[in-house]
């Protein structure tokens, strides 16, 4: 080898090392960068794009932002309820008087009718006719506002003789009521059930609130 040569290939080597040297010197997070990248590199790529075109559609979703839809459509109902049932205790203590429609005195659909009178919702003037509008709803789904309707002595067992507003539900499942009552004399509270009373006359609950009754009220506009 000529003296050229041997110049060079000194050169050479010497340029090359510190580059081998550094690759084995590289910090230890570049190291563990480098294998994450070479990991995600041999993945099965069918299964990487399923994956990534999966979570792509559930972000994009229109169903996506539901549970937030459901609970604003919620608090418009229990707003809606809530004007309704603040409204019907300016009325306690208000007498009652067989045939009264308000405001100075009220018989229990007198009562009833006044109060949804008031926010554009007309219901029929008996306790029996007014048990034939709105929507059937089950005890179990009970919300305030919903109507309650019992029978009466003059009614006769089975038949709707009166009618009351549930005013607030508890966790339980009981509930209480307001109503224009001819017992007590007046506009009063009354809970539910009461193993009394209520409790054996209890003929079933309707739904005004959000049907096609109130549809036209103030309580539908936004």
């Amino acid at each position: 080898m000529t003296l050229r040569k041997i110049v060079i290939t000194s050169l050479l080597c010497g340029i090359l090392s510190p580059l081998a040297g550094s690759a084995k010197s590289l910090p230890k997070e570049h190291l563990t960068i480098a294998r994450e990248e070479t990991a995600i590199s041999t993945a099965d790529p069918a299964t990487s794009f399923i994956a990534m075109a999966t979570e792509q559609s559930r972000l994009n979703s229109p169903f996506a932002t539901m549970p937030e839809i459901l609970k604003e459509d919620a608090s418009i109902a229990d707003a809606s309820a809530a004007k309704v049932i603040n409204y019907a205790a300016r009325f306690l203590g208000t007498r009652y008087v067989l045939g009264a429609m308000g405001p100075s005195a009220f018989d229990c659909s007198g009562f009833v009718g006044y109060v949804f009178r008031n926010f554009g919702i007309t219901l029929d003037r008996t306790s029996r006719q007014q048990y034939l509008q709105g929507d059937k709803v089950s005890l179990g789904n009970l919300r305030p506002g919903d109507l309650l309707f019992f029978s009466s002595r003059s009614s006769g067992r089975g038949n709707v003789g009166h009618v009351a507003m549930v005013t607030e539900v508890n966790p339980d499942g009981s509930c209480k009521f307001i109503h224009a009552s001819s017992g007590k004399g007046r506009v009063t509270y009354q809970t539910f059930p009461d193993n009394g009373y209520y409790e054996r006359n209890f003929v079933g609950a309707r739904r005004i609130l959000g049907t096609s009754l109130a549809q036209n009220s103030s309580l539908a506009q936004k």
